[in-house]
This record gives C-alpha cells, sequence and structure tokens, in this order.
C-alpha cells in the first residue's frame, strides 16, 4: 500500500512540474486556448511610435508594447487573441502618406448688419454657397447648436497636404493657420484624422509699436480629432456684449494620387 501511496506522489510531483514549465494561457472570450507570444511587426510607412496611441487599449492588462526605433518596428506580447486584434489596426494605420484636401474658414456670427457692411467683408467663393459664403449643409449644422441671426466667412483658404507634412497657411491678410495631420484612420463609424498642433493666429492691425515689432495674436491651440468627409467646427471667441463670436470650420477629405508605393 505504502508503494501506491509513493507512486501518486510522484505522479502528482511530475504533474506540478509539467504545468509549472507550461507557457501561461489562459480561456480567451470565445472560449478558445489563447497563449501569450512575441509578436514584432515593422511599419514600412508610418512611424512606429504614432502608432502606440492606436493600440494600446487594445492589449490586455498583461500585454506589453515596445518601440526599437532603428528597425521602425513595433514588439507585442500578449495573448494571441489580442495580438489578432492589434495586428489589423496596424496594418490600416501602416499606408503610404497620402494626400488631404482641406477646406478652412473663419466665420463670424452675429446680429444682422447692413448690405454695406456684409460686402465689405465678403469674402468671394464657389458656386452653390449660400450669400454667407457657407455651403447649405453646413450653415444648416452651425445655426443648429448657435442662434445667430447672420453668418458669414471673414476668410477662407483651401490647401492640399499629406499626411504628417507640417502646414503653415495665410487665410487672407488678417488670419493665419499651422497644424501637422497625422495618418487617417479607419474606424466603425468611418476615417478620422488628428490634427497636431492646430493654430489659428490673427494678425495684429499695427505690427510695429515704438519700433519694436508685435507678434500675431493666438486664438486658440489645440490638438483636433476629425472625421474624413465630416464637417467640423468649433467656437474661437465670443463676444457676449456684442452678441457676437467667432468660428472655425474645416473639412478634409482624401485625395487620388497622394501614394508613394514603395515595391
Amino acid at each position: 500500500m505504502s508503494g501506491q501511496l509513493a507512486v501518486c506522489a510522484v505522479l502528482l510531483s511530475l504533474a506540478a512540474a509539467a504545468t509549472a514549465q507550461a507557457p501561461r494561457s489562459r480561456t480567451a472570450e470565445n472560449g478558445t486556448d489563447s497563449r501569450f507570444q512575441v509578436y514584432a511587426y515593422t511599419l514600412r510607412h508610418q512611424p512606429a511610435h504614432e502608432a502606440l496611441a492606436q493600440i494600446r487599449d487594445l492589449l490586455s492588462e498583461e500585454g506589453t508594447v515596445e518601440v526599437q526605433p532603428g528597425g521602425n518596428t513595433l514588439v507585442l506580447r500578449d495573448y494571441r487573441t489580442r495580438i489578432a486584434r492589434v495586428v489589423p489596426v496596424l496594418e490600416s494605420f501602416d499606408h503610404p502618406p497620402q494626400n488631404l484636401r482641406f477646406d478652412i474658414r473663419i466665420v463670424r456670427a452675429g446680429p444682422r448688419r447692413n448690405a454695406r457692411e456684409k460686402a465689405a467683408a465678403m469674402v468671394p467663393g464657389p458656386p452653390g454657397e449660400t450669400e454667407s459664403g457657407l455651403s447649405e449643409q453646413l450653415e444648416k449644422r452651425l445655426r443648429s447648436f448657435l442662434r445667430y441671426d447672420e453668418y458669414q466667412v471673414l476668410a477662407r483658404a483651401a490647401m492640399t497636404s499629406r499626411e504628417r507634412e507640417e502646414v503653415t497657411y495665410a487665410l487672407g491678410s488678417t488670419y493665419s493657420v499651422s497644424f501637422r495631420p497625422g495618418a487617417v484612420m479607419d474606424g466603425r463609424s468611418g476615417q478620422r484624422l488628428k490634427l497636431e498642433g492646430f493654430r489659428i493666429h490673427k494678425n495684429v492691425d499695427s505690427p510695429t509699436n515704438k519700433g519694436r515689432r508685435l507678434e500675431p495674436e493666438e486664438l486658440f491651440h489645440a490638438t483636433l480629432n476629425l472625421w474624413v468627409d465630416r464637417p467640423f467646427s468649433l467656437v474661437l471667441a465670443q463676444d457676449d456684449e456684442r452678441q457676437e463670436a467667432l468660428l472655425i470650420a474645416i473639412s478634409c477629405r482624401r485625395e487620388a494620387g497622394g501614394t508613394d508605393e514603395v515595391k
């Protein structure tokens, strides 16, 4: 009897050792075995460090990711099912830089003005726009959340840039804009784009004072998140006494011919 107990003790001891040496695993959400593994992904077109924000929320609590700058490579350590979610996001992110078409407008909102005042501030726009210089869709959208009598474009610019390319552009003689577009990302609700370091400046009326040069006034500085092919607008400043507001409206779309695929 003691011999049988000894054999059982040895078998249990061997089973425990085998379990300790086995790779970490757990039951995945779909009921299949999900093993912990290391996965390296080398990006060809986009900077690896800019992909971190896109994938961190997809990793498990035990998962990690690190950047190898020399090879523009991400090294992921996580469960197999989690890595399977990350890879399609990286593939979508790592596309050749594309051309992006921006339409940016500075808009005054406030009480109705007489014909002479409106004519003096009018900025000509393309056909199909309202008297305000806005498309019917955009003007309707502004009126849905801002209750002003009149909207009018004070300055506008249409420009073509590329992903991750610094942009500085004058909107007429009064305003200027600068930003750096990131990479277009695919999402469930459409494509989105981040504009980093987005700044709006307004030139001062008198650029010098007693021989000292005056810098333009910074009206706005932030990082913006846009949906591609959807209008974006925000309030830059409000004057309650005059019942006026200064707005910015931005639209962005992708343009063909903006990729330089590396073979």
